[in-house]
């Protein structure tokens, strides 16, 4: 027990009836922590509330093979903690561990449920002051994120200018919602937010609301305005934003789909301004309740008050756990992981046969990740309560950019299937118009800037040189086989628009157990140079080295004066762009020294190909062409050759270097 001044000293407590706080006195203890010391565990249950005395406390995460996500800290005296003990299923939703030596203002639940039974009104105004603790570290969670998402793009949610538009504003429509009350009854009946509300109280409730319908595009309400209304969708669907202090970068938090589904609760949650913004995608329908006229009748009925702020806080929290899960997203750079901790954070509202408890292994893999959608939306939708839907929702928002990737992995495999299964009819040259018309479909659904075209040569047959990068893994086919994505970009994106017929790829033969590679090359008949062994089957098998490597001139050569284009990469081996270029090596010049007449050499620089294609921007900049005589001193000395690819190396890295610049730019322009 403490003295009614310990509580007294705390701003939360302040105004709070004097029996009230004698009441919580009699229940309340000061305990003491050592620096390291944990206060709470994630999942725990949620038995008492503490108020920071001194010292300094962190909030930490639990992320499944990583270490805790250190989600914030506090200092500041008075600061409450573990306002779990007021949510449903009551456990703890992360770990408090103490920065410093700290002190604790400890009060049982078992005060609060047996104050608040005898005092509605008081317990009423408690939880008011919980959810306004609530909102501000709500509101501080998002700012996080808003400072940490740089101009690099974000892993989670589309950093971009908000698209608010002129509002034509409310549209109030004098219906009632359905034929009559009872209708309206069963509506507010069924949704999540009045869950097991009793029938009195949620008949005092009809009288205060009316619909709302608006057309899509509008904006329901915007951040920081006055909130006038609380809102439960009725049908369409509604985006929420969130933006920073500068209004320059907005998130995208999520969407509400669910019919019942509650927004706007700042109206009843001091200080009354919206956090976020929301916007109807579509015609949407709401129900509104005024938020002035529902605090006046919370007010009269403290009970029906006390429902309502549970609820509140019920909500509130649930945005907070998605802050924090775009918080992980961000941090670790992987959405699934993000998701396999909201899950793994709701497992305790969770029935045991949910299937949303297969979704993590579901997406430990590339060949399941449909799987997992499917599962989603299935949930989503025809979920077997509120809290699937809902956290099926939150995880298809969240993963919203890993389903654009699956698109475009499963773009690849398709692509794969039909240049290596290509009918035996069709030439080679038709393979490789058609590979070039999907790459083009499937590169239109990434960000990307080419620049220099102009430089592109008028007339066909020469000799195309470029860095080339490694790929993300996350682009590797169930066979093994990596298509490489720079070479079929400056393919299908630069060359072939511009000469209307596919270049021809220089590539290295495959390994003997590269089935799937050689495969794919052989129908689109690359040129193949030999850094190894050969395979039996090969024509050439009992060549030697040298003699492939002439037979390799010859064949280029006349493909060349044949009018083909050629697209080879000197350093031999993929590189990160950031190590772009390696060396290069001689055999592309050769080639060019070879031929008569002597091709041109266009040089491209290329970028980020090997990041994930969703979350960056990649680019391609064609550079001037050259012939490569009127570089050399003497065309028959190899140590004038060499001599001039050490200098094309040194400006070929300050190509790259343009290439990366453009590709920032790139992302810049899109937040």
């Amino acid at each position: 027990m403490i003295e009614t001044t310990d509580l007294t000293a705390i701003d939360f407590f302040q105004g709070i009836d004097a029996n009230a706080m004698a009441h919580l006195a009699e229940g309340a203890e000061v305990r003491e922590l050592a620096q390291g010391e944990i206060l709470l565990h994630q999942h725990d249950r949620a038995i008492a509330l503490f108020f920071l005395l001194s010292g300094k406390v962190q909030f930490l995460i639990h992320v499944a093979g990583m270490d805790d996500l250190l989600v914030g800290t506090d200092r500041e005296a008075g600061a409450l903690i573990g306002w779990s003990v007021f949510r449903a299923p009551y456990r703890h939703t992360l770990t408090v561990r103490c920065e410093t030596p700290c002190r604790f203002l400890r009060l049982p639940r078992s005060v609060f449920i047996s104050l608040f039974e005898r005092d509605p009104a008081v317990g009423e105004k408690i939880l008011c002051r919980v959810a306004e603790v609530l909102a501000r570290r709500l509101a501080y969670n998002r700012d996080r994120l808003i400072a940490s998402s740089g101009t690099e793009g974000d892993p989670l949610v589309e950093s971009a200018k908000l698209p608010l538009p002129t509002s034509p504003g409310l549209t109030f429509d004098s219906e009632t919602l359905g034929s009559d009350q009872e209708t309206t009854f069963r509506f507010l009946r069924h949704a999540t937010f009045f869950e097991d509300m009793s029938d009195e109280h949620l008949r005092s409730l009809l009288g205060l609301g009316r619909m709302v319908r608006v057309e899509g595009g509008t904006t329901l309400f915007q951040q920081d305005e006055q909130a006038e209304g609380f809102y439960l969708l009725v049908s369409g669907r509604i985006e929420l934003w969130y933006c920073g202090s500068d209004d320059k970068v907005c998130f995208f938090l999520n969407s509400l789909e669910n019919p019942g589904q509650a927004l706007g609760w700042s109206a009843i949650v001091k200080p009354s301004r919206y956090q976020v913004s929301a916007i109807a995608i579509g015609p949407v329908c709401v129900w509104l309740f005024p938020g002035d006229a529902l605090k006046v009748l919370c007010r009269r009925d403290p009970v029906l008050g006390m429902q309502v702020m549970e609820r509140i806080i019920w909500l509130i929290g649930n945005r907070l756990r998605v802050a924090r899960t775009q918080m992980i997203a961000k941090r670790y750079q992987k959405e699934t992981l993000a998701v396999c901790a909201l899950l793994e954070q709701n497992a305790d509202v969770l029935h045991v046969t949910s299937p949303l408890h297969k979704i993590p292994y579901l997406l430990e893999n590339r060949l399941t990740l449909s799987d997992a959608f499917g599962t989603l939306e299935l949930i989503r939708n025809h979920g077997e309560d509120e809290t699937e839907k809902n956290l099926a929702g939150l995880a298809l928002d969240i993963l919203e950019k890993v389903h654009a990737e699956l698109h475009f992995y499963q773009g690849l495999q398709r692509i794969y299937e039909s240049v290596a299964n290509a009918p035996h009819a069709e030439s080679p040259q038709q393979v490789r118009r058609h590979c070039m018309e999907k790459f083009q479909a499937l590169f239109n659904q990434t960000a990307f800037r080419i620049t220099g075209q102009e430089n592109l040569p008028d007339r066909p047959g020469q000799i195309f040189i470029m860095n080339h990068l490694e790929n993300h893994a996350d682009n590797l086919l169930p066979n093994d086989f990596r298509l490489t994505l720079d070479t079929h970009f400056v393919s299908s994106m630069v060359i072939y628009p511009k000469y209307n017929e596919a270049p021809v790829r220089v590539v290295r033969k495959p390994d003997l157990d590269w089935y799937g590679f050689q495969q794919y090359f052989d129908r689109l008949d690359y040129l193949y140079v030999y850094p190894g062994e050969v395979d039996e089957e090969d024509r050439d098998q009992h060549l030697t080295r040298e003699e492939r490597n002439r037979r390799f001139m010859d064949q280029a050569g006349e493909r060349l004066r044949q009018g083909e284009n050629i697209i080879v990469c000197p350093e031999g081996r993929c590189y990160y762009t950031e190590e772009s270029p390696g060396d290069f090596k001689s055999g592309a010049f050769r080639l060019a020294l070879n031929v008569d007449p002597e091709p041109l050499i266009v040089p491209i620089a290329v970028a980020n190909f090997d990041k994930r294609l969703t979350h960056t921007c990649t680019s391609a900049i064609v550079f001037p062409a050259f012939k490569l005589s009127d570089n050399l001193s003497d065309r028959s000395d190899p140590q004038a050759l060499y001599k001039f690819l050490d200098e094309l190396n040194q400006q070929y890295r300050l190509h790259v270097k343009l290439a990366i610049e453009l590709a920032q730019a790139c992302m810049h322009e899109m937040g």
